[in-house]
């Protein structure tokens, strides 16, 4: 029997505590005579046909106040304009699943204009935050091995690029996948943070995609002040994220 998106979660979940443990845990100490280096050893699990099947491509990540992005990407009216009135629920039954070709389909019937990677279609979407920052964001959109479960994902930063990050703000992105709904953060075998969410393959329509993107991009707009702690400027035309407080917090 086929794994739900909500068991796949789950899954996902469980993977990333243990990475941001051996991030927060697992790095050198050079504090003295006897000082020792702990490694972290990765889980073992199973290939699961329904688990995301691409890797984000290279380069293919948030930026901010990158000038050559910004003019590449749509503005995120698009996705309110498209949305339709599709809740942010696992939609079952009714039409065929849809094959690659009859993704990409569906995506440009919303009027998104993807770019085609083979096995991904890549939306480059673009937004202001509260602090006036302005981001990239490359929403991959992509088919489980299998077909049977739609992918949403977004690479954000390699969470460690800076050195171990402080144990609060690993515990605090963890801690936010309580209150994302269908949306989750995970890492991936780079450390890179990415927030994903699944769709079951089934009675997909093109304004229930756009409903379930929008959704999507607001879980990633509005988590941005969590984020962005582990974020570094990628070019000499990016001025760093912005700041802010737990959106999720008490």
């Amino acid at each position: 029997m086929l794994k739900k998106p909500s068991t796949l979660r789950g899954m996902f979940a469980v993977t990333l505590a243990s990475s941001l443990f051996a991030l927060s845990s697992g790095c050198s100490s050079h504090s003295g005579m006897g000082a020792s280096t702990t490694t972290s050893t990765p889980l073992s699990i199973p290939n699961n046909s329904q688990a995301v099947t691409s890797s984000p491509p290279p380069g293919s990540q948030a930026s901010v106040n990158n000038t050559r992005d910004l003019a590449a990407a749509q503005s995120e009216d698009i996705l309110s304009q498209n949305a339709g009135t599709a809740r942010d629920v696992d939609s079952g039954g009714g039409a065929a699943p849809l094959t690659y070709a009859s993704l990409g389909d569906a995506l440009r019937q919303i009027g998104l204009t993807p770019e085609d990677g083979k096995t991904t279609y890549i939306l480059k979407v673009k937004t202001t935050t509260q602090d006036q920052s302005q981001w990239t964001f490359p929403i991959n959109v992509s088919l489980s091995d299998d077909q049977s479960v739609i992918w949403i994902t977004c690479a954000l930063s390699q969470v460690d690029e800076n050195g171990a990050p402080s144990a609060q703000s690993l515990i605090d992105v963890l801690a936010a996948n309580q209150q994302l709904g269908l949306c989750f953060f995970v890492l991936d075998s780079k450390h890179f943070l990415i927030l994903q969410r699944p769709m079951t393959n089934a009675g997909l329509s093109g304004p229930k995609i756009g409903a379930n993107l929008k959704s999507f991009f607001d879980c990633l707009k509005g988590s941005e002040p969590l984020w962005n702690k582990f974020f570094k400027p990628s070019s000499a035309d990016n001025s760093g994220g912005g700041g802010g407080s737990n959106p999720f917090g008490q």
